[in-house]
């Protein structure tokens, strides 16, 4: 977490990728009032090795008592003392010289936690609500879910915004630039382009999950939720073979899942980030995950459409005239 400490204040400034700081209110990252400071007084930048700071004032910019040459790029050093619009105004001392990150930084406590692409709040042992970054848009989203409909609710959160999250409030600093890091190879691919198939042991006690798209295959581990997954499956899989259409597959009334799981609604919401986040966390960041269980009023569904389930080296097959699921008599290849 590259930063500057400042003597008169508490906390540190963090850096952006490209950080400035002037006089300027709403255009300069980091803002100094002092009459002698330029509009936009000087940048500090990361190259993707190494930061650079640059002088482009009226009155100067002085590193370790040193006035910068206008325009020239100098690298910065950890414990380095800069000072803006004279060599005698308050030292601003760099801390750390780490590469920028996105963070979450508590409104109290000013404590900094490191931003996943996909982040579960207020915790990942009692989620209510998740912070995701969507490539498809190149937005961080931001989705609470309301116990009391079974829904959520998502907004477009951007730097500098608060974030309230039972009883705990952050103000969210994006250092990184997703857009430079965003694999080209990626970009634009949805969770619904890969086929998922779940293999399940005989009395479905194990569910592993694995994703495939071309000459990528990604297993992932059993786990709890993944028998919530297989439950939207079928349900998505038995409208697919009935001939219903796309748009209106697989959705199921949220209160009949939690009684056919036998699970809470609190319990339901927090397997579904736990799938979202277990998935995001292992594919690349380019690749728009949160679709995975779409969601609209009292309903759910998989947004998967591409999907096979295995017992053994078994597929399991809808019977057309119960709508039961049964094990195909050829063992497939």
């Amino acid at each position: 977490m590259a930063c500057l400490q400042h003597p008169d204040r508490d906390q540190p400034v963090y850096l952006m990728a490209h950080h400035t700081v002037g006089r300027r209110q709403g255009v300069a990252d980091t803002r100094i009032t002092l009459p002698e400071i330029s509009g936009i007084h000087a940048a500090i930048q990361w190259t993707g090795s190494h930061w650079i700071i640059r002088d482009i004032s009226r009155n100067g910019t002085w590193v370790n008592g040193q006035q910068l040459i206008p325009a020239k790029n100098q690298q910065l050093q950890i414990g380095d003392r800069i000072t803006f619009g004279r060599a005698t105004n308050p030292v601003w001392k760099v801390e750390n010289l780490d590469a920028p990150e996105n963070l979450l930084i508590d409104i109290h406590s000013g404590e900094a936690t490191s931003l996943e692409s996909y982040h579960l709040l207020p915790d990942e042992h009692d989620p209510i609500a998740s912070l995701h970054f969507n490539p498809v848009n190149g937005v961080w989203i931001y989705e609470l879910l309301d116990g009391s409909e079974n829904s959520s609710t998502a907004r477009v959160v951007r730097h500098g915004d608060r974030i309230d999250c039972a009883r705990h409030s952050w103000e969210l600093f994006l250092g990184n630039s997703q857009s430079t890091t965003t694999e080209l190879s990626f970009k634009n691919l949805c969770v619904s382009d890969f086929r998922l198939r779940f293999s399940v042991s005989h009395h479905e006690e194990h569910i592993q999950l694995q994703l495939a798209r071309d000459d990528m295959r990604l297993d992932l581990p059993a786990r709890t939720h993944n028998y919530l997954l297989l439950y939207l499956a079928r349900a998505r899989i038995r409208d697919i073979q009935r001939g219903i259409d796309h748009a209106d597959q697989g959705w199921i009334p949220a209160d009949l899942a939690t009684r056919e799981l036998g699970i809470t609604v609190n319990h339901l919401n927090t397997q579904i980030f736990r799938a979202r986040k277990q998935i995001a966390d292992s594919l690349p960041d380019a690749i728009d995950t949160s679709r995975l269980v779409e969601r609209r009023s009292y309903e759910m569904r998989l947004g998967c459409y591409l999907l096979d389930i295995f017992k053994g080296s078994q597929k399991e097959e809808l019977e057309a005239s119960t709508g039961e699921y049964q094990i195909a008599d050829v063992e497939t290849v």
